[in-house]
């Protein structure tokens, strides 16, 4: 305790030479007292980076607060706590003057082109950036004190609408989040529209058009027809409705997963794109989970008729001032799940108590209790987590048992079991007849038959579950276990069928797998440059090793392959005769370009026509750009490609534009666009392309690694770390992560956390070169620590491993 008057007095004499530095007009920052300063403690620090806000104001700057919090990450939630207070304290004063745009302006690089919509947090518009290529895309202007993209910043899901980028206006007082623009409507535009008709005449078309009638439609030639569209088209109302809510279970379970309650789920919070894909949006009320006892700092929200019973509580409270009086959490979103369930089921109108629901015709016993299960009072009651929520509406989908709530109705429990065994009925007729013989003859062995068919059905149950999962492994195990026991009884001839065609399905799941991640990788690591050597050899063998099994995988598992399905094993097929070809032409030898020829034909028999076979084929021929003017997105795709080998970088960037104006959600042109700019230095219309490709494959690692890298081009450390530590969430092997998110803790002066990534990037099998400059920059955080024989150590494998750099280290006196 005799420390702390002069643990004070040095903090305040610090305080005292920045306020005479700024009233001087030669400001310090708090990041440089801190800098020179590293003993100080967390209040003390907090304290400081106050003051320079406070004194930054007063000199009559604008200052962005989430750009303070950003700087100073190791206190970001002390600081968060103490901006919201500090903004309710002056909001109580003077309101300060938000000067939000029109319809017409142009903000920013942004052309504000139409009003979508306004509300109590912003206006938002659909506008164009002549940096993406005036590209259409959706800005929500507030202002900007507000921090809803400090929420959606950390979200990537295929069922969240995600923020490409923010940007701050200070002269004006607003901040712009730049989103995707994706067509299609709201669900409370959609139910509105569907809201005459009763339940049993609605089904997924008629979904399909009421969007249709109250879509806006996406600039430029008319989307393909995608998986989601055909699903809902296919679909009854109520099964439709279970997946919708499925979908928007998944994506809070992603955000509660990242600490992110969302606090307004609501018919009007979810977009239904133009293809009929649900998406959960506006997150300017979301925030941290609140815990009992909690004295809330900072806004507190909800819509009325849409909240759970506890987050209303912990409102009235915080409007009294006094501490909430029960948890708010990812529960209390459940709840407004079930609320949007139960009005688009019909069972209740929005605002009605929960406690009635009445189950309308056509609505199953299972899928009821499910709501009531959100619906329950005490949150302890509710599902645990929205991804058993989730789970639950998937299995309805599948006619499986549900977990989460009792399957009480023994009529639609049958039902479902019939539903999953088509083909069961004749030998469960022949079972009964069987069984009324084995009575006679013996009840014990007529139990043992029934213990074996039922251990041969949950056999093929577990296996389905696993093939589902991608568990390849444990699928074919299950399965042939199964049909070891079904082959070995009197009457399991039917079910030892439906097992082997499970088997062939698995095994055809199993190549295709293959063959797609073989295809990937080549897209991912050979889109620019070829392999050379031994790793061009290896790549070579194991295309031709999958080309062999084409037949297997185009004649499918079954009578019919899916088309979907069908679709994406040509396009991998045709990535490896792209690859093979590739690489026999760049040797000039007459074998090698008559054996490439030989592919190509033996590819277009196997495929029929296809951009990237003909283009080779004129290639070959001495015809560099190609047979003929680029038509469809893949033809724009296959010359950008082509480009970007030559070279060629800006010409490929518009080659790639030109083919998302035909397909904007198509993966792979937005990831190479984002290559391209990139490459020529445009870094922000880089990190927008592949924040699209982040929202459209949210589980590849490579989109928040590209991402990383683009943030850390625009001096955005800490975004640049999110963007690594997202990717090895994803993917733990992907060394270049663990070296650039290294490198970033080594310059933030934590060299243990450095000296952590690059031992896991080590041992994560990397290739040499990366591993030269992981060993490398170990030994610089080693030297930082003052472990010098280590250092060195590593500093000598480094130069082994061609880092000329190391040799530095190795001259330094020890």
């Amino acid at each position: 305790m005799g420390d702390e008057p002069s643990r004070f007095a040095r903090i305040s004499d610090e305080i005292a030479d920045m306020a005479a530095a700024f009233g001087r007009g030669e400001p310090i920052s708090a990041a440089e007292v801190l800098a020179r300063r590293p003993d100080l403690d967390p209040e003390a620090a907090i304290r400081l980076i106050y003051e320079e806000v406070s004194l930054r104001r007063e000199s009559g700057q604008r200052v962005d607060t989430s750009e303070v919090v950003r700087r100073h990450p190791r206190w970001g939630d002390e600081l968060r706590d103490l901006f919201e207070c500090d903004r309710l304290i002056r909001a109580s004063g003077v309101a300060p003057v938000v000067d939000l745009p029109d319809a017409g302006e142009t903000l920013g690089s942004f052309a504000l082109l139409e009003e979508l919509g306004r509300g109590a947090s912003g206006r938002t518009f659909l506008a164009t950036d002549p940096t993406l290529a005036d590209r259409p895309v959706v800005v929500k202007v507030v202002s900007d004190d507000q921090d809803e993209h400090l929420a959606l910043a950390p979200l990537r899901h295929t069922h969240i609408v995600p923020l490409f980028s923010e940007q701050s206006i200070p002269d004006r007082g607003l901040r712009m989040l730049c989103m995707p623009y994706l067509g299609g409507a709201s669900l409370a535009e959609v139910l509105a529209d569907l809201a005459p008709e009763p339940i049993a005449r609605r089904s997924g078309a008629r979904m399909l058009e009421a969007l249709e009638r109250r879509s806006r439609p996406i600039p430029g030639p008319p989307p393909a027809v995608g998986p989601f569209r055909r699903g809902l088209e296919e679909a009854s109302y109520v099964d439709a409705i279970a997946w919708v809510a499925a979908c928007l279970a998944d994506a809070l379970h992603h955000a509660h997963e990242r600490g992110i309650v969302h606090m307004d789920v609501k018919p009007s919070n979810v977009l239904v794109t133009a293809d009929g894909q649900p998406m959960l949006l506006d997150f300017h009320l979301a925030r941290a989970p609140i815990r009992a006892g909690d004295r809330v700092a900072g806004r507190l929200g909800g819509t009325p008729g849409w909240m759970a019973p506890e987050q209303e509580a912990a409102m009235l409270a915080v409007s009294g001032d006094r501490p909430a009086p029960a948890d708010v959490d990812g529960r209390a979103d459940i709840y407004s799940l079930g609320l949007l369930l139960r009005e688009a089921l019909g069972a209740a109108p929005a605002g009605e108590d929960a406690s009635r629901f009445r189950r309308p015709a056509g609505v199953g016993v299972a899928l009821a209790d499910v709501v009531r299960k959100c619906l329950a009072a005490d949150p302890r009651d509710r599902y645990p987590d929205a991804a058993r929520l989730a789970d639950d509406l998937r299995r309805q989908l599948n006619d499986l048992p549900l977990r989460g709530v009792g399957n009480r109705d023994p009529i639609e429990r049958w039902g479902k079991w019939r539903r999953r065994h088509p083909g069961a009925f004749a030998w469960g007729i022949t079972l009964a007849t069987t069984a009324a013989a084995l009575a006679v003859a013996g009840g014990a062995y007529y139990a043992s038959v029934a213990q074996g068919l039922g251990r041969a059905q949950a056999a093929l149950e577990g296996g389905r579950r696993d093939l589902a999962s991608g568990r390849f492994d444990s699928a074919d195990r299950l399965l042939r276990d199964g049909l070891a026991e079904a082959e070995a009884l009197p009457i399991g001839g039917d079910l030892a069928a439906e097992i082997e065609a499970q088997l062939r399905l698995t095994a055809h799941a199993r190549l295709a797998a293959d063959l797609h991640a073989l295809a990937d990788s080549i897209r991912f690591r050979y889109g620019v440059e070829l392999p050379e050597g031994d790793e061009a050899r290896a790549r070579a063998d194991a295309c031709r090793s999958l080309w062999d099994a084409r037949d297997r995988l185009l004649d499918g598992p079954g009578p019919t392959l899916d088309a979907a399905a069908e679709a994406r094993i040509r396009a991998d097929m045709a990535e490896l005769v792209a690859l093979r070809v590739d690489l026999l032409a760049r040797e000039p030898s007459d074998e090698g370009r008559a054996e490439a020829l030989r592919i190509l034909d033996e590819a277009e028999a196997a495929l029929g026509p296809d951009a990237a076979i003909d283009a080779r084929r004129e290639r070959l021929a001495g015809r560099a750009d190609g047979p003929r003017a680029p038509r469809t997105a893949r033809d724009h795709d296959e010359r950008g490609r082509y480009l970007l080998r030559s070279g060629r970088v800006a010409e490929a960037a518009g080659a790639f534009e030109r083919a998302l104006d035909l397909r904007p959600q198509e993966f792979w042109p937005n990831f190479y666009a984002g290559l391209c700019a990139f490459r020529l230095g445009r870094y922000e219309p880089a990190a927008a392309w592949f924040h699209a490709c982040c929202a459209i494959a949210p589980d590849i690692a490579a989109c928040p690694y590209h991402l990383g890298l683009a943030h850390e081009a625009l001096d955005l450390p800490e975004r640049a770390h999110r963007d690594y530590s997202r990717a090895l969430e994803l993917d733990p092997s992907l060394a270049p992560a663990w070296l650039n998110r290294g490198v970033l803790e080594y310059k933030a002066g934590r060299a243990d956390r450095a000296a952590a990534d690059f031992r896991a990037g080590a041992d994560a099998g990397p290739d040499r070169e990366t591993l030269g400059r992981l060993r490398y920059n170990l030994a610089l955080a080693r030297r930082a620590l003052g472990e010098r024989d280590a250092a060195r150590a590593d500093a000598e494998e480094a130069l082994r491993l061609g880092v000329e750099e190391a040799r530095t280290l190795l001259d330094a006196p020890r």
